[in-house]
């Protein structure tokens, strides 16, 4: 739940989705699984809810895999393309992203075309959750009890200081 909270913009929780899923689409074992990966570390989205998408989302991935086969086998075997993979193919490290794999191709092509589509439901979903969902689950019998615990408390206190010194520092 503090993930969905933690950034001010639903933009970067819903971009964080938005990639873990085009992950998931993706075979691990390649360059362009890792590049990606690696560069969302880089980009401004909510590092915590990338992982916990990635985690919960790969195990289903498998299920798709019949799909993104025949999609990127599609596209392979496109005539009109094999020019352009094939000079693709013979630049540096393209190999090693392994996009001639028609899973990763089915895969590449799946997520570029769901990304934007789930980002946009995802960016919905979490302003939801901000503005409807977090003051009912706050007033909650349940939570303002747990609050009321000591170690509880003290450790909300601590997130709320820690918090407004790194807001101060951005």
């Amino acid at each position: 739940m503090a993930g969905l909270y933690s950034n001010r913009k639903p933009a970067e929780v819903a971009a964080a989705v938005s990639t873990a899923l085009l992950l998931t689409f993706l075979p691990g074992a390649n360059l362009l699984w890792f590049t990606i990966f690696v560069a969302m570390f880089f980009l401004r989205v909510n590092h915590a809810i990338a992982l916990l998408t990635l985690a919960l989302l790969a195990p289903l991935s498998a299920t798709a895999d019949p799909l993104l086969h025949n999609l990127g086998h599609i596209v392979l075997t496109n005539p009109s393309l094999a020019d352009f993979f094939t000079a693709l193919y013979n630049q540096p490290l393209m190999p090693f992203t392994r996009f001639n794999n028609t899973l990763v191709m089915g895969g590449l092509l799946a997520g570029a075309i769901v990304w934007f589509p789930v980002f946009l439901l995802s960016r919905i979903a979490v302003m939801t959750f901000r503005l409807r969902l977090v003051p009912a689950l706050a007033s909650s019998k349940p939570v303002r009890a747990l609050v009321k615990v000591p170690l509880v408390a003290r450790l909300t206190g601590a997130t709320r200081h820690w918090a407004a010194v790194y807001q101060a520092l951005r």
